[in-house]
């Protein structure tokens, strides 16, 4: 089975962010808050409330099948094309982001990301024969979380796309966790697993330390975070459930 590693688990471009300026101007400026602040963390805060999708992301006939080992070849193939497919979107989305980003650090990382994407989906596409990508249509709850991305993108300040991006960074990990501790047998599938549900894989932390300043500075909003924050999530089970 393929193993190339989804861009949306490139932890090198999160560690990147995480050692930039824009990084340690954030926590130099909330570090003095998170000392006086007794308010739970935001990313503590967005984890735990989206415990019901992360469960369903688990459940998922997708995730299920990849831990016994008997997913059927063609569903794993179907994801395949749709995630390519829906990086090829998900990459004009964050396009748009570094389009508006002013902090140069924030617009680089964009920009690498997006490299990323776009690699990530013509090597797919080139593996799975797709001559055109515009050509084929997402299902329905990819579709919807490619325009919760694009929507984040266009309307929002480029800090939502990280608070966007950290659903998948953490779950996946978590995912590979859940299924590695519990009885499995990931047969073919053990290669992609392992590349891209790596559960030592802590990237994330990072990106979550940047929100939680951006919250303290008041530059970022709680509820709308959260709303953010929950529909990456659910697009995130709904894509593993439709698979």
């Amino acid at each position: 089975m393929p193993t190339r590693v989804s861009p949306k688990h490139a932890g090198l471009l999160a560690h990147q962010l995480a050692e930039s300026d824009l990084f340690h101007d954030l926590a130099d400026r909330a570090s003095q808050l998170r000392i006086k602040s007794k308010v739970e963390p935001l990313s503590e805060y967005l984890w735990k409330s989206t415990h019901s999708q992360q469960q369903d992301a688990l459940q998922s006939k997708f995730i299920q099948g990849l831990r016994y080992g008997n997913l059927d070849p063609t569903d794993f193939g179907g994801y395949m094309v749709q995630d390519s497919i829906y990086c090829y979107y998900s990459k004009g989305s964050i396009d748009t982001a570094a389009e508006k980003a002013t902090d140069p650090i924030l617009k680089a990382f964009l920009e690498k990301k997006s490299e990323k994407y776009k690699k990530y989906y013509e090597d797919l596409t080139k593996l799975w024969h797709i001559r055109d990508s515009s050509g084929i249509e997402l299902n329905e709850a990819c579709e919807e979380y490619a325009a919760l991305e694009r929507s984040v993108a266009e309307t929002m300040s480029p800090l939502y796309l990280v608070v966007a991006l950290i659903p998948c960074y953490k779950l996946w990990p978590w995912l590979g966790k859940q299924i590695s501790d519990l009885p499995h047998d990931f047969g073919v599938y053990e290669s992609w697993v392992m590349s891209n549900l790596d559960p030592t894989y802590d990237g994330y932390k990072k990106l979550e330390q940047i929100i939680d300043d951006a919250y303290l500075l008041g530059e970022i909003d709680k509820k709308q975070a959260l709303s953010i924050y929950h529909g990456c999530m659910n697009g995130e089970a709904n894509f593993f459930s439709s698979s």
